[in-house]
């Protein structure tokens, strides 16, 4: 199978995920959807999920389209009853799971001094609390088949402070705690969990805040080491690993997928560009 989506290079298959089934949540766009493609790509079987029914459902019709297997369900992450029906339907309709990806986000708010409390619970239930969710019910179920691999997505907000995410940094940090924590007290039943937290991904979300950036696009980019965003397809690939058996002794960690920009000591720069 070769899965071909618009504007997104075409990627063989490998067999990396050859008869696993995945869940994947905000698999509408972005880093999601393209962990849906990378994963189908490999082999697995998908169980897709997303609040934009029309969005979620697209990603599912290019995956079955080249001949790869997927469902979906919309629905909103912040409540334990749409993890429970992505958990059902994948037994269901793929005979268990082995693998889940915590994805779905929301990044609303404001600087502190100014949020509303509003917008301050909300990104911690679709953020934080979808993760908590999620592990919960693909615990439930790999406890059940034998373990399997659970992957949070975090972000490098979650590692350091940016003005007008302290909201979502705060959720993003809840997300690497809560992984290792998971990792440890479910080792033993076979469960591996594990965090990525990628810097800036070019999607239309980060695109409209760059925007608002001193210098715009180039002036962002002249501060990152590769000097680039990097790309959705890069990681779905980091995910991907965590789930296959090549990454079977990793357990608990946060992978960094950020161009460096972490590794770089913090320093006043000029923009260019």
């Amino acid at each position: 199978m070769t899965l071909r989506p618009k504007n997104n290079p075409s990627v063989p298959i490998t067999g990396l995920l050859a008869g696993q089934a995945v869940v994947i949540t905000g698999a509408g766009s972005g880093i999601g959807q393209a962990t849906a493609y990378v994963c189908a790509s490999e082999g697995a079987s998908l169980m897709l999920g997303d609040i934009d029914t029309d969005a979620v459902a697209d990603t599912a019709s290019v995956i079955v389209e080249s001949g790869g297997q997927a469902a979906h369900v919309s629905g909103d992450v912040a409540l334990s009853a749409t993890h429970k029906s992505l958990a059902e339907i994948c037994r269901s309709e793929f005979g268990g799971l082995s693998g889940w990806v915590n994805n779905a986000a929301w990044s609303g708010g404001g600087l502190l001094a100014d949020l509303a409390e509003a917008d301050w619970e909300r990104v911690q239930a679709v953020t934080l609390g979808s993760v908590f969710h999620g592990c919960q019910a693909a615990i439930g179920e790999m406890k059940q088949t034998g373990g399997g691999a659970i992957v949070n997505i975090s972000s490098g907000a979650g590692l350091g402070a940016e003005p007008g995410l302290s909201a979502y940094g705060a959720a993003k940090a809840g997300i690497i705690s809560l992984t290792r924590n998971a990792a440890v007290e479910n080792a033993r039943q076979g469960i591996r969990v594990n965090c990525v937290s990628p810097g800036p991904i070019d999607t239309p979300g980060l695109s409209g805040w760059i925007d608002e950036f001193p210098g715009r696009r180039p002036g962002f980019e002249a501060q990152i080491p590769q000097g680039r965003l990097g790309r959705p397809d890069e990681i779905a690939h980091t995910i991907v690993f965590l789930l296959s058996s090549r990454a079977s002794y990793i357990n608990g960690a946060n992978l960094v997928a950020d161009g460096g920009i972490h590794a770089r000591l913090a320093s006043p720069r000029a923009f260019s560009g």
